[in-house]
């Protein structure tokens, strides 16, 4: 069961991190409203992952 619970824990982290990156990339000139929202859109996308993460370590514990 810790075997599950750090998976998924590292799953949740790295998404995180990916939020985190594409939230720097914000500050970029990214273009044009297309590259923008697709930006914005895989922000969400991992916010949405790492809440439902939150949710199955919590059941798990």
């Amino acid at each position: 069961m810790s075997e599950k619970i750090d998976k998924i824990t590292k799953l949740a982290n790295e998404a995180k991190k990916e939020v985190e990156r594409l939230e720097d990339k914000r500050q970029e000139n990214l273009g044009n409203s297309i590259n923008y929202i697709e930006n914005e859109l895989q922000i969400q996308r991992l916010y949405a992952q790492v809440e439902a993460y939150e949710k199955v370590l919590d059941v798990v514990r």
